[in-house]
């Protein structure tokens, strides 16, 4: 549910050949108020590297042929091998030969019929479907959201699926991508921007948190210290020395690109001896099922007794007319709310890190969950999410019912409580209106919860929930299909509220939520905008009996 971070580094390293630049610290006389004006700023004054022209200007929303991105990718991440002379008919010679010859080697760069067309201006589509190659992004689905989704090529869907689900295409915000126009180079700073947030260019101790993924390209290597980095460390193909970590705490994953060797030198003292871990049983008892199953990815699954089953068809929500990424309920037997859940990704995709929530309000949002933490699911670590203060305090002051999610990654009862606490020491001095919601998520292998039993999945949910309405809150269970079928005891969660993603789109052939058994909440998009949010929000109905 639904980054920041930032590579605009690389962007005018080689963006303005045959002209000279200016020191990177020069000031630009057209990027006030442009709207990429903060990366373009960020990247000029602290890490030095985006230059300019000789005229002292930016020129923000020029175009970049091929060659020059191409010569872009290979400066920052400094990639090792190439191809050899001649793969290209059209390349030899070419200033930017050597560079599209090493992205060629590393899957990046693969050209046209055997040409390179480096002179040619890239698009938008090219752009994205590069970088996510340097980075090694591509998702399983190859479904984009975008209004104009019928002009991407298919090259270039599931790279561009993945980028715009992970954060990083935030120039959309009308719904149209544009897949074919050229991209800019205010464009290029932002979406690198929104993927790397420290990068580390010399050998050097850095000791600072980071939150989003830290990229090293010195050749040399670094170390780094008594920090936690909330997304990946990256450590770019051109790394050939040691990345030496010491009291670092990872919350996403060291994705190694070359040779770099990775040397932890954190000294664990031995824990001491622990009391008999909590099992599902002192939990909660196994609920009656019914002898009836349903049938999900192939396996049948037991119906429990005594949970609400879902009642909504297919002619019960449409889209709004008037506002055509939005569904409407057209049944009798609910009232609907409309709402939103947002966290840091939306803070930083909007202007000054600030959400408007009078803009959100005025635009219909009359609830709103706001990511107050998260559990690492690599690391397992618990911190806070940067602006859950700020979210809660001014989606209240908005009028707009508000309240917390938390995103979980526990594996025994003893992680839930301890999520349930750590969540309900941030509230304090916090006034909510809304549920708290237990976010317990497990999409693939790289996820520590992979491998949890059901009853033990149910047992957290069932501790976290119990903790949290004993301390005055109504508590609410969010999960898709897989986790609802596979890992939850129904019947014990029927006393919380339930809150079900299931997204759809103007090509969806069943406009309603299709899980067996009824929820309160429905997430059922993460392409919608929401005026005063930059770029897209998750948004929710909530069903009111009436």
């Amino acid at each position: 549910m639904g980054k920041k971070r930032v590579f605009a580094a690389l962007l005018a390293l080689a963006v303005t050949v045959g002209s000279l630049v200016l020191p990177a610290r020069a000031a630009f006389t057209d990027t006030t108020g442009h709207w990429a004006e903060t990366a373009i700023t960020k990247w000029s004054e602290e890490y030095s590297i985006i230059n300019g022209y000789e005229d002292g200007t930016f020129r923000p929303d020029n175009s970049i042929t091929r060659g020059a991105f191409a010569g872009i990718l290979d400066r920052f991440l400094k990639f090792q091998s190439t191809s050899p002379a001649g793969t290209f008919s059209d390349l030899s010679g070419n200033y930017w030969e050597d560079a599209i010859l090493k992205l060629h080697a590393s899957g990046v760069y693969l050209g046209n019929n055997g040409q390179a067309l480096a002179g040619d201006t890239i698009t938008r589509q090219q752009a994205v479907t590069m970088i996510a190659r340097a980075f090694n992004i591509s998702g399983e689905s190859a479904t984009v959201y975008y209004l104009d989704a019928d002009q991407v090529a298919d090259y270039a869907k599931p790279y561009l699926a993945e980028m715009s689900a992970l954060g990083y295409i935030t120039d959309s915000s009308d719904g149209y991508f544009r897949p074919t126009d050229a991209i800019t180079r205010a464009e290029i700073v932002t979406i690198l921007d929104n993927m790397i947030e420290v990068l580390i260019q010399t050998s050097t101790t850095y000791t600072q948190d980071v939150e989003g993924t830290v990229m090293v390209n010195a050749a040399e290597g670094a170390c780094l210290q008594d920090m936690t980095i909330t997304g990946d460390l990256i450590l770019a193909p051109g790394v050939t020395g040691t990345v030496t970590l010491e009291n670092v705490t990872i919350q996403g994953a060291v994705r190694n690109f070359g040779s770099a060797v990775v040397t932890d030198l954190s000294q664990r003292p031995e824990e001491p001896e622990q009391p008999p871990a909590i099992q599902p049983g002192d939990v909660y008892t196994p609920s009656e099922t019914t002898g009836e199953y349903l049938t999900y990815s192939n396996q049948q699954i037991p119906i429990y007794a005594g949970v609400e089953r879902n009642r909504f068809s297919q002619g019960d929500f449409m889209w709004d007319p008037d506002r055509p990424d939005r569904l409407i309920y057209t049944g009798d037997d609910y009232r609907t709310r409309f709402g939103i859940d947002v966290s840091a990704y939306q803070n930083r995709a909007s202007a000054n890190n600030t959400i408007d929530w009078e803009a959100a309000k005025a635009d219909g949002v009359e609830f709103a969950m706001v990511r107050i933490g998260l559990r690492g699911y690599g690391s397992g670590s618990i911190m806070e999410d940067a602006f859950y203060a700020q979210n809660i305090d001014g989606a209240m002051a908005a009028g707009i019912e508000t309240g917390v999610y938390f995103f979980a990654q526990a594996i025994t009862v003893e992680e839930a409580i301890e999520e349930a606490d750590f969540v309900i020491s941030l509230l304090e001095g916090h006034e909510i209106d809304g549920p708290v919601a237990y976010d317990w998520e497990m999409h693939d292998s790289t996820y520590r919860v992979y491998g949890t039993t059901p009853e033990m999945a149910t047992a957290c949910a069932v501790a976290f929930c119990e903790r949290i309405e004993e301390a005055g809150y109504d508590a609410m269970v969010y999960a898709g299909q897989y986790v609802s079928y596979i890992k939850y005891d129904q019947g014990a969660l029927e006393p919380y509220l339930s809150w079900y993603p299931e997204y759809k789109s103007e090509s969806s052939e069943l406009l309603y939520p299709t899980l067996y058994y009824h929820m309160d909440y429905w997430q059922y998009s993460s392409k919608c905008s929401v005026a005063g949010i930059g770029g897209n929000v998750d948004v929710n109905l909530q069903f009111i009996r009436r």
